[in-house]
């Protein structure tokens, strides 16, 4: 393949690009093959580099160092990008409209992220390119969208879960639509949509149940949203009878995010990947584990993981890349706490100290509610799940508390006012983490709103 003259995608800086994303290629459903968050993300800052493309052309490139942005990568380090590419070259994905009704005039397809892409090295300058290109028959659509929605590539670089990513984008769609409602679709066509994995590789059919799609999925992304995007996400349930058939979503605009972004975000955090090899796992793998799995899930499962490595007070772990890749696999290490710090002076520490408190009685009100939540999860539970979940409160939170509860539980069990509410406390953070300013708010608004 020629390589083309320098033009402005030699230049360009995805971390702060504005990415013109094409209708169609916004609510992708895997068929072979899984999105994962850094799939979406690379797919995206390709489209950005293409679409600020200053010449025709069916082939695009960019420096490496750009694509990646400032997650550290130097010219040799290119295992993370090319696995990533091979991927976008391979998964099938469907597109259309963003609708699964068969309306007249709307058009279906099926192709892959991308047609083919290719490392290359300058002999001279010793810099690294990446060429790529797209299909012909949706290459028009991605570069030149009649209809499109106009994504910040900052907001996507501080999303950490696939789902959150998915459900910005297609939320930002609706975002000037008069009624701010998105499309009104079955929560099973949502589901592949947000998890980027295909109904065929969902594993066990229980798990496909909407209480679960709406815990490991929907609840997460909602609150990742609305902490550091500029916009804030409602969810609507239909229900038919009591079960919810049909989801939907309510967008309006803040000003600014929850959170405050990132002055240099990343598209790769390699430092996980340092992470997965010091605690044994082959580089490899832990290349692939990376490419496979959300950023978030990792971060906690490495987390876990080397707290229980250092504790004194436990048996030694005999394996601390198999306790890993469990509880990646499984998804019950706690999550990560993403808010930064803040510091403050002296004058300041008066109106932190408010903060604080306002802080905490919201957050007593939330744990409240969640505990309810949790309840009610609870006693939807067959007896075999209430079973694992009581062994595992024994076994994870019970030690660490108090002998009065050890005693309390082992006699009365959940019949005990103090041990319910600490049981259903670790539920709770168990099943949705620990509480987010982004679900503070939500809680917020929506107790205004009912009262």
């Amino acid at each position: 393949m020629a390589t083309k003259r320098a033009k402005k995608t030699d230049v360009v800086s995805p971390s702060s690009a504005e990415l013109r994303k094409a209708v169609e290629a916004i609510a992708i459903q895997p068929k072979s093959g899984k999105i994962t968050l850094l799939t979406r993300k690379l797919f995206n800052v390709l489209l950005a580099v293409a679409q600020q493309a200053d010449e025709s052309g069916d082939t695009y490139r960019a420096l490496l160092s750009d694509i990646v942005a400032n997650s550290a990568f130097d010219s040799n380090d290119t295992a993370l990008v090319k696995e990533h590419l091979r991927r976008m070259v391979s998964v099938q994905v469907e597109w259309s409209t963003g609708t699964s009704s068969q309306k007249p005039g709307r058009k279906w397809g099926i192709s892959t992220l991308i047609a083919d892409a290719e490392i290359l090295e300058d002999p001279t300058t010793r810099r690294v390119w990446v060429e790529f290109s797209f299909a012909p028959k949706i290459k028009k659509k991605l570069l030149d969208p009649v209809q499109y929605a106009r994504l910040s590539l900052q907001f996507q670089s501080q999303l950490r879960s696939s789902a959150g990513l998915a459900l910005y984008e297609i939320c930002v769609r609706y975002l000037t639509n008069p009624s701010h409602l998105t499309m009104r679709e079955t929560w099973e066509w949502w589901r592949p949509i947000l998890s980027g994995t295909p109904d065929t590789e969902a594993g066990d059919e229980a798990k496909r149940e909407y209480k679960y799609f709406k815990r490991d999925y929907l609840r997460p992304a909602i609150a990742e949203v609305n902490a550091v995007t500029n916009i804030f996400v409602e969810l609507i349930e239909h229900r038919e009878g009591r079960r919810v058939a049909e989801i939907q979503f309510r967008v309006t605009e803040r000003k600014q995010p929850m959170l405050a972004l990132d002055e240099h975000p990343n598209v790769f955090d390699s430092t996980l990947v340092d992470r997965m090899v010091k605690i044994g796992i082959p580089l490899k793998e832990a290349q692939t584990l990376y490419a496979d799995s959300e950023e978030n899930r990792i971060r906690a499962a490495l987390q876990m993981t080397e707290q229980r490595m250092r504790s004194t007070s436990l048996p030694p772990v005999r394996s601390a890349p198999a306790l890993f890749k469990d509880a990646l696999k499984k998804g019950y290490a706690p999550p990560v706490e993403a808010l930064p710090s803040t510091g403050a002076g002296a004058g300041g520490k008066a109106a932190l100290a408010g903060a604080d408190d306002l802080k905490a009685r919201l957050l007593g009100e939330y744990s409240a509610y969640r505990r309810k939540q949790a309840y009610e999860l609870y006693n939807e539970q067959g007896d075999s799940e209430r079973d694992v979940a009581r062994q595992s409160f024994e076994e994870e939170e019970l030690p660490g508390l108090g002998t009065h509860m050890r005693d309390d539980w082992r006699r009365r069990g959940l019949e005990s006012k103090i041990v319910e509410t600490a049981f259903f406390d670790w539920l709770a953070r168990k099943t949705w983490g620990e509480p987010t300013d982004g679900d503070l708010l939500a809680f917020t608004l929506s107790q205004s709103r009912a009262a």
